[in-house]
């Protein structure tokens, strides 16, 4: 057991891709014919803010026992939040409960998501000014305090105050020095729209990363999700990533965002499990990876479930909600990736009928991949 658990823990990194050029060689590549780029991109679209949507009600409890009181032995769909929650966070439960929100909405972090898919959808590109300018709309409606809008959380809290004293969106200083993922979900929309153009990716992924985000570890593992859900929609399979990253261009990252793999590497195999490093049941590798909002805990734990089903949306994304903790971000994360693998083809028809505006999401996603197809 002490064995085991020290394996798991020594998986416990996160990712360090690379901005890449000419990937997608026979070696590294494998690619699925009964799957389109479309279905990918809309897969991965889609499947962000499903998952985004399934953490909402069940947000934020770090005592599993508390959990299923209050949802049952597993959580299946989507579902309220608790007025009276058993979680530790309840004020953050009655808020949104009272603010209206239930089951099939999103976050604000989905909610930001969509502002830049609609931007991206209306622009034809990713127009930062535009984009921003959407943002400032947003901040005019929160008050700079957690229980604002849909509940703001710590890194827009932070950028909300830095735009309130003056600080412009192109100054390096104007995001939050939290270690989080709302821009690395974010990064989503710019993975679908430009996985053909990994070097761009990485460009485009860091401009929106640092208008949230001055903290490099952020930053950098924040383009690296970026770069692996457009590997993903390109067709590269899960079991292959290893083979993916190490056909990058690990030194290009740095012209964007300069944190050291060497004080935070993953190690590429720790995604590549085998038969003596798992967890049962698999829900429960949150718990070894850590709870909390952190990216370096939240991104391993995601990597693991598209591993451990990557060919099963569904038991991919109800096992980062069961683990608890931040469920809603390592669900929308784990949804990115398993979307943009199994496509929108590949998630059941009840999550996606039962994600609120669920229409007009995958009219602007139909659009986005309209935009990326070469």
């Amino acid at each position: 057991m002490n064995q085991l658990l020290v394996g798991l823990l020594f998986a416990n990194f996160v990712f360090t891709a690379a901005i890449h050029e000419g990937v997608g060689s026979e070696a590294t590549t494998t690619e699925s014919m009964d799957l389109s780029r479309k279905d990918r991109v809309m897969g991965a679209i889609v499947g962000v803010l499903i998952g985004d949507a399934l953490g909402v009600g069940s947000h934020w409890y770090y005592d599993l026992d508390n959990l299923k009181k209050d949802f049952g032995p597993w959580i299946s769909d989507y579902s309220d939040p608790q007025l009276n929650s058993s979680s530790r966070f309840a004020d953050v439960h009655a808020y949104r409960y009272q603010q209206g929100i239930r089951a099939g909405d999103v976050s604000q972090t989905g909610q930001l998501i969509s502002m830049l898919l609609e931007s991206i959808a209306d622009e034809g590109s990713y127009d930062q000014s535009d984009f921003i300018a959407r943002l400032d709309e947003l901040f005019e409606t929160l008050d700079g305090t957690g229980q604002s809008g849909l509940y703001t959380d710590e890194a827009i809290r932070e950028t909300w105050q830095h735009r309130n004293e003056g600080i412009g969106w192109d100054e390096p200083d104007v995001g939050s020095n939290a270690i989080t993922s709302e821009a690395a979900q974010m990064n989503v929309a710019l993975a679908a729209l430009y996985f053909n153009d990994p070097r761009e990716l990485g460009k485009q992924a860091y401009r929106n990363t640092t208008l949230f985000y001055h903290n490099d570890f952020a930053i950098t593992h924040s383009i690296d999700y970026a770069l692996i859900v457009g590997g993903l929609i390109q067709g590269v399979a899960p079991e292959n990533i290893k083979q993916y990253i190490d056909s990058v261009d690990r030194d290009a990252i740095r012209a964007n965002a300069s944190y050291s793999d060497s004080k935070s590497q993953v190690k590429t195999d720790a995604i590549d499990w085998d038969s003596e490093v798992t967890s049962d049941p698999p829900h429960l590798i949150a718990k070894v990876h850590g709870q909390d909002c952190d990216i370096h805990q939240l991104l391993p734990a995601a990597y693991y479930f598209i591993h451990e089903y990557p060919d099963d949306f569904e038991k991919a994304v109800f096992a980062a909600i069961n683990g608890g903790g931040n469920n809603m971000a390592r669900a929308a994360l784990t949804g990115g990736m398993s979307g943009a693998t199994v496509g929108l083809s590949g998630i059941p028809e009840r999550l996606v009928e039962g994600l609120n505006n669920h229409e007009r999401i995958i009219a602007v996603a139909e659009r986005v991949a309209a935009l990326a197809e070469p």
